[in-house]
């Protein structure tokens, strides 16, 4: 047999023969899709490079001009995808990196049919949007044939909702119950546009002819599919869903791969094997903190009252409910006063169970008895309220699902938590928390996929996301393009007066900054956007702050939208927000194109917080990563703050701004973190005039 017509995993090595191949297709040892070993060696070349013609590119890419390192991304792309590999790409704002790895996917399938489908994850539904848009595009470009399953989530795509007011209120875990029992019929009511979908669990005539029309005009957004099944009276997530079993390319929230429950439900029901996916992961900076809040959870001394009032309603065991209700008042009222509000005083997740079973009288056997039970109670309280036409919430069910997951979250990787936080009245509500500390455990799933693009404007520190989302490091190549726009449109500069180190932390220091920071938003004409490592030194900043600008302060319940609005209305305007916080990641503050600021200041390196979850995080990084533990739990996520929070100032080419950050610490060992292109752009001073001055130099220009 020779070597062309033999097949190869990229991953192990192992070598299989034609016959072999059309046994299976996938890798015996560990699950890989198999690809042709010549095609594999000819498609990369020996000095790194990829042997692709500009006829090949211009093929897919649906733009005239490529823009400044578009044609790097593309290439990189291509070839992590033709060779089997993960790829690490750092691309800033206005690379274009969306259609980039479009256009790569499209030029390896077709130099290799065996390439894979394609899986894109979003964090938000701009991202969404973006992939529908530039797919468009490029079949209206090439005239090629494709067909893409584009998700919501199944309560965003579900027609009820639209019909039912008061199934907009209930969170997403009751509607996923309410929506299992319509379709099991366990209410005695079923949902209509579910049995239009399937009939004895196949899908209908009338289903697989709308899918024929998605396939032909598609691809389409979710509201345009939404649209088209509810007047055939077919549900749109299922017909999604259907969808994904012709897909090429398959577009949805990260969810789809980290979430083991939901990837069953689409991806295997689909017959899709993670061995023939590729998969692109935008704005991955995130996803160590998402892969995370998978496994956590948290459950309010509120919710434990609503169940105890659900059971005197419709009937049930309330013992447990009040023995858990009393220990999470203890320990909230522990932690209010070492701590106060917001902040998580970790504790001892057995010494909370073996308390309630002491109060109780319970063995380990009853207790797992009850919380069965519990839950059967929640079910049937759900369906009463049904009936009752009702919400089919159940408070009670809450309780149950979270104690159990308390139960068997075990190990060193999770701890357990209470803190205080103000309900809507005012009234401080305490809460248990189950916190998870590696990523890996959800996000090693990456490992058995068969290309991988994490992609970011900000991925610097590539060796974070490989070690902390559990990557095989064998298998990566990184890639870190600078950015597209010119180097004199963006002024860099620190101001070393001041700092928000807590050790240095006082009365002084917050009038300082006050006082600075009045001045700097005096000299800039236009909106600027001030982040601030944590709410509270926003709040003691505030209180020596004058502005005579309009002025919005972000608080726990800012939407992105208002935000937005806020901005558009006013030409001179002051944001004053948080980094980490909901408008300084991944929020496109800009219009028609171009960025709305004129000026980002950052007071403070965002640093985590030093918090009992914190200094657990630094503990367990320590046992597994060692000397990196301070750079993975501190340094890395203070870096992505800081970067994103810059990252809305610059848009477009056309932008120019200023960013500002206010810590001396930004000019010592920490700018060794920095990338290149910022080391040698950032100006410090000392005096708050000579700061001022290049400003308004800068500005003059």
């Amino acid at each position: 047999m020779s070597k062309q017509s033999r097949y190869v995993c990229h991953r192990c090595g192992k070598e299989y023969s034609f016959r072999e191949y059309l046994e299976s297709r996938f890798c015996r040892s560990c699950g890989t899709f198999l690809i042709p070993k010549g095609r594999l060696d000819s498609a990369v070349l020996t000095r790194g490079g990829v042997e692709v013609k500009d006829s090949e590119l211009r093929r897919f890419f649906p733009y005239p001009e490529f823009r400044p390192h578009q044609k790097k991304a593309i290439l990189f792309a291509y070839s992590t995808i033709i060779s089997g590999k993960i790829g690490l790409l750092s691309s800033p704002c206005g690379t274009g990196k969306s259609i980039s790895v479009l256009t790569a996917y499209f030029m390896a399938k077709e130099r290799n049919e065996l390439a894979g489908r394609l899986l894109a994850l979003t964090r938000t539904r701009s991202q969404l949007e973006i992939y529908c848009r530039e797919l468009k595009k490029i079949k209206e470009h090439s005239g090629i044939g494709f067909t893409v399953s584009i998700f919501k989530s199944k309560r965003e795509m579900c027609p009820l909702i639209q019909e039912e007011r008061s199934l907009r209120e209930i969170s997403y875990r009751d509607f996923l119950h309410y929506c299992r029992s319509l379709k099991e019929g366990k209410t005695g009511e079923s949902c209509d546009y579910y049995r239009g979908t399937f009939h004895r669990r196949k899908p209908t005539m009338q289903a697989y002819r709308v899918i024929r029309r998605i396939r032909g005009l598609g691809p389409l957004m979710p509201e345009e599919i939404v649209e088209m099944c509810r007047e055939c009276s077919l549900c749109p997530y299922e017909v999604t869903k259907i969808l994904a079993r012709y897909a090429d390319i398959i577009v949805g929230n990260y969810n789809y791969i980290l979430s083991e429950p939901i990837r069953n439900a689409v991806l295997r029901k689909a017959g899709i094997r993670l061995g023939e996916l590729n998969c692109v992961f935008d704005e991955a900076h995130s996803l160590p903190r998402y892969a995370s809040d998978l496994l956590s959870d948290e459950l309010s001394a509120i919710s434990v009252r609503r169940a105890i009032a659900e059971v005197e309603d419709y009937g049930g065991a309330s013992n447990f409910l009040y023995a858990l209700l009393d220990v999470i008042e203890e320990l909230g009222e522990k932690a209010y006063s070492i701590l106060g509000l917001e902040e998580e005083l970790v504790i001892d997740g057995a010494r909370v169970i073996s308390d309630i079973m002491e109060r109780l009288n319970l063995t380990p056997e009853i207790l797992t008895r009850l919380i069965y039970d519990m839950e059967s109670e929640g079910e049937e309280i759900r369906y009463r309220k049904l009936e009752e036409g009702k919400p089919p919430v159940s408070y009670l069910a809450r309780c149950a699902e979270f104690i159990d997951r308390w139960l068997f979250s075990e190990g060193p990787s999770y701890i357990r938590y209470v803190k205080n936080t103000l309900s809507r009245e005012g009234k401080v509500n305490p809460k248990l928390g189950i916190k998870c500390l590696d990523p890996a455990l959800t996000a090693s799933v990456i490992n058995d996929l068969r290309s991988v693009i994490l992609m970011s404007g900000t991925l610097w520190h590539k060796d974070y996301y490989i070690d902390v989302l559990g990557i095989e490091r064998a298998r990566c190549k990184t890639l870190d393009l600078p950015s597209p726009f010119p180097a004199e449109n963006r002024l860099i500069l620190v101001d070393k007066s001041v700092t928000t180190k807590f050790e240095l932390r006082d009365e002084r220091q917050w009038v300082r900054i006050a006082r600075n920071l009045q001045r700097v938003i005096a000299a800039v004409s236009g909106r600027v956007a001030v982040y601030f490592p944590s709410y509270e030194v926003m709040e003691d900043v505030l209180k020596h702050l004058n502005i005579e600008k309009p002025v919005l302060v972000e608080d726990r319940k800012t939407s992105v939208l208002e935000v937005l609005r806020f901005l558009e209305l006013n030409e001179e305007a002051v944001l004053l927000a948080v980094a980490r916080g909901k408008v300084s990641e991944g929020v496109d503050l800009s219009r028609g194109g171009r960025g709305m600021l004129s000026a980002v200041v950052i007071v403070g390196l965002p640093y985590p917080k030093n918090t009992d979850v914190q200094k657990a995080r630094l503990r367990y990084f320590e046992s597994k990563f060692g000397d990196k533990a301070v750079e993975y739990a501190n340094v890395v996520p203070c870096l992505n703050a800081l970067a994103q929070s810059a990252g809305r100032l610059i848009r477009s080419p056309e932008d120019r701004g200023v960013i500002i950050i206010m810590d001396s610490r930004a000019t010592g060992k920490f700018k060794e973190n920095l990338p290149e292109d910022w080391r040698k752009g950032l100006k410090a001073h000392l005096k708050i005039d000579r700061l001022l001055e290049s400003v308004e130099s800068f500005l003059r220009k």
